[in-house]
């Protein structure tokens, strides 16, 4: 399993992700509290309360690596990281380049839309949530096309 993190200045993404692709889990934390999401991930697992999409089981413990996004804060999550599993787990960087535009496409393929939503061109249609657990999962994706 890989761990997509799209680190941001005031929020961060992230995203459990399968070698097929296959979104597990997703969600958003604070980006000032990266500490505290960390400590909980490693120690018990149980970060339901950051949980968006998909299941709050202890997934850490499957992490083979760790994909980080290379845009805002990027730097200071990938020190943190690498201080935090003392290189025990890889962290590769990634271009985030319009994730977030891959992200609304990723939230239509998991929310199909409803009616009068399809009747809108695609570029039209705005998902009712901020999306950067996606764009980790968009993230996940690019790091797979490259292994």
């Amino acid at each position: 399993m890989i761990l997509g993190i799209d680190p941001g200045r005031d929020k961060t993404g992230f995203a459990f992700v399968n070698f097929e692709g296959e979104l597990i889990s997703s969600g958003i934390f604070i980006s000032s509290e990266r500490e505290k999401f960390f400590d909980i991930l490693i120690n018990d697992g149980d970060i339901s309360g950051f949980i968006i999409e998909g299941g709050h089981e202890n997934l850490m413990q499957s992490v083979n690596f760790i994909a980080l996004g290379n845009g805002t804060n990027s730097k200071n999550f990938y020190d943190f990281i690498s201080n935090k599993f003392m290189n025990k787990i890889d962290v590769k960087i990634f271009d985030e380049k319009n994730t977030t535009l891959e992200a609304r496409k990723l939230y239509w393929k998991i929310h199909n839309p409803g009616f009068f939503v399809k009747l809108l061109p695609k570029n039209m249609r705005v998902p009712k949530r901020i999306l950067d657990d996606l764009a980790a999962w968009a993230i996940v994706l690019r790091c797979l096309k490259k292994i």
